[in-house]
C-alpha cells in the first residue's frame, strides 16, 4: 500500500506527543490538488466516520475514505523545505517525484 521513512516515522511519533487534544488522530487527507491528483498531508485531524483505519510500519493513520486509492505506493517521508523540515506524502502521480 505505502511505506513510511524511519525519519518520517520519527516526526509523527514528535507530532502526536505534542498534541494536547485527546480526540486528535494521526490522519491523511488532501491539503488540494497537485499536479496528477489530490496533494496529500500528514497531519493531527478529528476522526470521520468513514475513515479508513491502518497501520503501516508501526504507525497507525485515519485515512480520509475519499483519497484512499491514492496512496498505492507512496511513501511518507521526511524533507528539507524552506520552512524547515517537513513530513510528505510523495506519491506515484507527482508531478516532482
Amino acid at each position: 500500500m505505502f511505506e513510511v521513512t524511519p525519519e518520517a516515522g520519527a516526526m509523527i511519533d514528535e507530532l502526536a506527543a505534542k498534541t494536547a487534544s485527546d480526540d486528535l488522530e494521526v490522519t491523511i487527507f488532501s491539503s488540494g490538488v497537485g499536479c496528477g491528483g489530490p496533494a496529500l498531508k500528514v497531519d493531527m485531524r478529528k476522526p470521520m466516520q468513514d475513515d479508513i483505519i491502518k497501520t503501516v510500519d508501526g504507525y497507525t493513520f485515519h485515512i480520509r475514505a475519499t483519497i484512499f486509492y491514492n496512496l498505492r505506493g507512496a511513501v511518507i517521508e521526511a524533507v528539507d523545505t524552506y520552512w524547515g523540515k517537513r513530513i510528505h506524502v510523495k506519491t506515484t502521480y507527482s508531478c516532482m517525484g
